[in-house]
């Protein structure tokens, strides 16, 4: 059974820290090949598969994924050959790597190499792509911060998705998992290392869960659909503002009777962080971070 390992700055288990928590899985796997099927590349292969992973302690809800990097340190003779997914607690996937300069299903891809001295570094608020085109043939990938880098050919799809809106609103407690997948037979690939950094103000705090004051309370948090609300006391007028993170104005709701529970239409909101502030006869109330998924 691989050991799970990591390192935290500060090693509490809460959202209130002020320094980068790093969590690492610093077992090596075995190297991988892909088994030939028709061809030795893509979708003529029976691809190897590499998982490791990490768990995660800190409790709280990812409100800001640009606080959240993913270091990798892998190794691969033809890069060609490598598809990167990350799994999370939920379960759900995001590619972040998929056989770079693949043009069609059964291309083997570009021929330069990963080594594992080089760190890729991924972030959602990269934009810069692994360029594999411009490095000489079997020269490695710089280390860099980058932005989720993918073929042009169909095969294989995994989860070719934004690094913003699949983040944002992710339980981060619960064990994370990093699969390599190698469509190249001949050259193996393997994982030396990886990364999950938590920077300060990545999480939706405990203190902002739900409640605007003794008398209005959001029921949940991250949403979906619908903010779902409760007054527990009577009044005149209620006004909603809501707020995008940059302090933009998004929505304004009224209500003028005095019913207990009723919802705020979220959905065409796109995923992330908003401020809802609350306006009872007049009055502003306690204002509160919610997560649009």
């Amino acid at each position: 059974m691989k050991k799970f390992y990591f390192l935290a700055i500060s090693l509490i288990a809460s959202n209130f820290f002020l320094q980068a928590q790093i969590f690492q899985n610093t077992t090596a796997t075995a190297a991988v090949d892909a088994i030939t099927r028709s061809t030795g590349c893509g979708f003529g292969t029976q691809p190897g598969v590499n998982m490791s992973d990490i768990a995660i302690p800190l409790a709280g809800t990812i409100a800001d994924p640009t606080k959240i990097t993913i270091n990798l340190a892998i190794s691969a003779v033809w890069l060609g050959d490598v598809t990167v997914d990350i799994v999370s607690p939920q379960g759900e996937a995001i590619t972040l790597i998929r056989r770079i300069g693949a043009s069609i299903n059964s291309s083997c891809g570009d021929s330069s190499s990963f080594i594992a001295a080089n760190i890729l570094s991924f972030n959602s608020g990269n934009t810069g792509l692994i360029d594999a085109a411009s490095i000489a043939m079997g020269v490695p990938v710089p280390s860099g911060n980058y932005a989720p880098t993918l073929s042009a050919a169909s095969y294989p799809s995994h989860n070719p998705v934004n690094m913003t809106p699949f983040l944002t609103g992710k339980t981060l407690n619960g064990t994370w998992r990093m699969v390599v997948y190698d469509y190249g037979q001949g050259d193996a690939s393997s994982v030396a290392s990886w990364q999950i950094v938590v920077s300060p103000g990545a999480l939706l705090k405990s203190n902002e869960g739900g409640v605007f004051s003794n008398d209005i309370s959001l029921q949940q948090n991250p949403v979906k659909d619908f903010l779902k609300l409760n007054v527990q006391k009577d009044f005149k007028n209620l006004v909603f503002e809501i707020y995008d993170a940059s302090g933009k104005a998004v929505k304004q709701e009224s209500r003028s009777n005095s019913a207990k529970d009723f919802d705020i239409d979220v959905r065409t909101l796109s995923p992330g962080m908003y401020l809802l502030i609350p306006i009872k006869d007049g009055e502003r109330k306690q204002t509160i971070k919610f997560i649009k998924q």
